[in-house]
């Protein structure tokens, strides 16, 4: 059971690395908007055009790369998981 869940963190851990490369050319493309036009560095979160959507501010690229990243693991880890760990028993013929 110790080796399961080993090769589960281990694809958790990959999963973790590409959602991170992702949210890293999401911000660098928002650095350069920012640095090539300027603007604020407090980022508005909003769920719609509605008056009275839901909506949460952080500021900095820092904290929008926290809620990003978060966001897409929440969304897709597990789908991620499930693909990652397919592809990985059809690799070593298992099944």
């Amino acid at each position: 059971m110790k080796t399961t869940n080993a090769i589960e963190k281990a694809l958790q851990g990959k999963i973790n690395e590409e959602v991170s490369v992702i949210v890293e050319n999401f911000i660098a493309d928002l650095n350069k908007l920012s640095d090539k036009y300027g603007g604020s560095s407090f980022y508005d979160f909003t769920e719609s055009n509605a008056s009275d959507a839901r909506t949460f501010m952080v500021s900095g690229t820092t904290k929008v790369k926290n809620v990003l990243h978060r966001m897409i693991l929440d969304n897709h880890g597990d789908a991620m998981l499930r693909q990652k760990s397919k592809e990985l028993i059809n690799k070593l013929d298992l099944v």
